[in-house]
Protein backbone atom coordinates (compact mmCIF):
# COMPACT_ATOMS: atom_id res chain seq x y z
CA UNK A 1 0.00 0.00 0.00
CA UNK A 2 1.35 3.19 -1.26
CA UNK A 3 0.39 6.80 0.31
CA UNK A 4 1.12 10.32 -1.08
CA UNK A 5 4.57 11.57 0.19
CA UNK A 6 5.91 14.94 0.06
CA UNK A 7 9.28 16.16 0.89
CA UNK A 8 9.32 19.28 2.59
CA UNK A 9 12.48 21.31 4.16
CA UNK A 10 12.12 22.11 7.80
CA UNK A 11 11.65 25.78 7.18
CA UNK A 12 8.67 25.27 5.25
CA UNK A 13 7.17 23.16 7.71
CA UNK A 14 7.38 25.79 10.45
CA UNK A 15 5.13 28.07 9.09
CA UNK A 16 3.02 25.41 7.45
CA UNK A 17 2.81 23.42 10.40
CA UNK A 18 -1.57 23.57 10.76
CA UNK A 19 -2.41 22.98 7.08
CA UNK A 20 0.03 19.96 7.18
CA UNK A 21 -0.73 18.97 10.54
CA UNK A 22 -4.56 18.81 9.18
CA UNK A 23 -3.88 16.87 5.62
CA UNK A 24 -1.72 14.24 7.58
CA UNK A 25 -4.23 13.86 10.24
CA UNK A 26 -6.49 13.85 7.99
CA UNK A 27 -4.25 10.94 6.60
CA UNK A 28 -4.36 12.15 2.98
CA UNK A 29 -0.64 13.02 2.61
CA UNK A 30 2.73 11.83 4.77
CA UNK A 31 5.84 14.22 5.05
CA UNK A 32 9.33 13.71 4.73
CA UNK A 33 10.95 16.43 6.64
CA UNK A 34 14.35 17.54 5.15
CA UNK A 35 17.02 19.93 6.22
CA UNK A 36 19.22 20.57 3.30
CA UNK A 37 18.53 17.85 1.74
CA UNK A 38 19.46 15.36 4.50
CA UNK A 39 15.81 13.51 5.81
CA UNK A 40 15.45 14.29 9.53
CA UNK A 41 11.70 12.44 9.78
CA UNK A 42 8.74 11.61 8.93
CA UNK A 43 5.47 13.15 9.77
CA UNK A 44 2.55 11.09 9.51
CA UNK A 45 -1.04 9.77 10.89
CA UNK A 46 -1.17 7.73 14.25
CA UNK A 47 -2.87 5.09 11.96
CA UNK A 48 0.60 4.37 10.02
CA UNK A 49 1.59 3.15 13.18
CA UNK A 50 -0.49 -0.11 13.40
CA UNK A 51 -1.57 -0.35 9.68
CA UNK A 52 2.55 -0.18 8.57
CA UNK A 53 3.23 -2.44 11.35
CA UNK A 54 6.63 0.05 12.60
CA UNK A 55 8.20 -1.58 15.42
CA UNK A 56 8.74 1.02 18.26
CA UNK A 57 11.01 0.83 21.21
CA UNK A 58 10.76 4.65 22.52
CA UNK A 59 8.65 7.01 22.49
CA UNK A 60 8.28 10.67 23.68
CA UNK A 61 5.24 12.96 24.09
CA UNK A 62 5.32 16.33 22.58
CA UNK A 63 2.62 19.26 21.93
CA UNK A 64 1.95 20.51 18.50
CA UNK A 65 3.08 24.21 19.43
CA UNK A 66 6.09 23.26 21.11
CA UNK A 67 7.10 21.00 18.44
CA UNK A 68 6.52 23.81 15.81
CA UNK A 69 8.94 26.22 18.46
CA UNK A 70 11.58 23.86 18.84
CA UNK A 71 11.57 21.29 16.18
CA UNK A 72 15.23 21.15 15.94
CA UNK A 73 15.19 19.69 19.24
CA UNK A 74 12.69 17.02 18.08
CA UNK A 75 14.95 16.61 15.60
CA UNK A 76 17.97 16.22 17.69
CA UNK A 77 15.71 13.91 19.84
CA UNK A 78 15.47 11.02 17.24
CA UNK A 79 18.66 11.32 16.14
CA UNK A 80 19.61 10.86 19.88
CA UNK A 81 17.94 7.44 19.88
CA UNK A 82 14.09 8.22 20.41
CA UNK A 83 12.20 6.33 17.36
CA UNK A 84 8.91 8.54 17.50
CA UNK A 85 7.70 11.39 19.10
CA UNK A 86 3.63 11.25 19.51
CA UNK A 87 2.50 15.20 19.03
CA UNK A 88 -0.22 15.65 20.59
CA UNK A 89 -2.94 18.70 20.17
CA UNK A 90 -5.38 19.38 23.16
CA UNK A 91 -4.12 16.79 24.86
CA UNK A 92 -5.05 13.85 21.93
CA UNK A 93 -1.90 12.29 20.18
CA UNK A 94 -2.71 13.26 15.98
CA UNK A 95 0.56 12.79 14.42
CA UNK A 96 3.71 10.84 14.71
CA UNK A 97 7.16 11.97 14.39
CA UNK A 98 8.80 9.23 13.12
CA UNK A 99 13.00 8.65 13.17
CA UNK A 100 14.40 8.36 9.28
CA UNK A 101 15.85 4.74 10.80
CA UNK A 102 12.92 3.50 10.35
CA UNK A 103 12.04 4.39 6.89
CA UNK A 104 12.53 0.72 5.44
CA UNK A 105 9.36 -0.04 7.55
CA UNK A 106 7.42 2.64 5.80
CA UNK A 107 5.30 2.07 2.00
CA UNK A 108 6.69 4.84 -0.10
CA UNK A 109 5.32 4.96 -3.57
CA UNK A 110 7.45 3.77 -6.95
CA UNK A 111 8.60 6.80 -8.64
CA UNK A 112 10.02 6.31 -12.69
CA UNK A 113 8.80 3.64 -15.03
CA UNK A 114 7.97 0.80 -13.18
CA UNK A 115 8.38 -1.04 -16.31
CA UNK A 116 12.46 -0.41 -15.97
CA UNK A 117 12.55 -0.82 -12.16
CA UNK A 118 14.15 -4.62 -10.78
CA UNK A 119 14.82 -5.35 -7.56
CA UNK A 120 17.90 -6.88 -6.09
CA UNK A 121 17.53 -10.19 -4.07
CA UNK A 122 19.11 -10.22 -0.94
CA UNK A 123 21.87 -12.85 -1.69
CA UNK A 124 22.72 -10.55 -4.53
CA UNK A 125 23.29 -7.12 -1.91
CA UNK A 126 25.48 -9.66 0.46
CA UNK A 127 27.64 -10.70 -1.97
CA UNK A 128 27.95 -7.25 -3.45
CA UNK A 129 29.09 -5.88 0.10
CA UNK A 130 31.68 -8.40 0.21
CA UNK A 131 33.48 -7.16 -3.04
CA UNK A 132 31.92 -9.66 -5.31
CA UNK A 133 30.77 -9.63 -8.84
CA UNK A 134 27.88 -10.36 -9.76
CA UNK A 135 26.22 -10.12 -13.49
CA UNK A 136 22.93 -9.29 -13.76
CA UNK A 137 21.06 -10.31 -17.16
CA UNK A 138 17.60 -8.47 -18.04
Amino acid sequence: MSYSFKQIPMSEMRVSLPKIRRLVQLGKQRIVVTYYGEIVGFLLPIDDLEREEIPIASTEEMQLTQFRDHMTEAWELLQSGIDCIYLTFHNRKVLIFLSPKLSQHLSFPVIGNANKMFLLSTQLENSTAKGEQNYVSI
